[in-house]
């Protein structure tokens, strides 16, 4: 893990160092997900995070739009039988 030194200014901003902006590929609008574990704060792209949901739903929910799809009809099916 690479670890950089960086300022918050008076309004909370903190600039990216322009080497991880560019090894992120984070451009101007990117999005970007902040995590708060007691003193620590990490960032990730939101890209980098909804590859990881994919990953986990694959297995449970389907890994083709079809399966999918097949998947939310079983869902609201049971949800309007009860």
């Amino acid at each position: 893990m690479k670890s950089e030194s960086v300022v918050v200014s008076k309004r909370g901003y903190i600039v990216l160092p322009a080497q991880i902006r560019r090894e992120m590929n984070i451009k101007p609008g990117s999005r970007v997900l902040i995590h708060r574990e007691n003193d620590r704060l990490t960032l990730e792209t939101v890209e980098s995070f909804t590859h990881k949901l994919e990953g986990l739903t694959q297995h449970t929910i389907g890994d083709t739009p079809e399966k999918v799809d097949a998947f939310i009809d079983s869902e609201r099916k049971d949800r309007t039988d009860d």
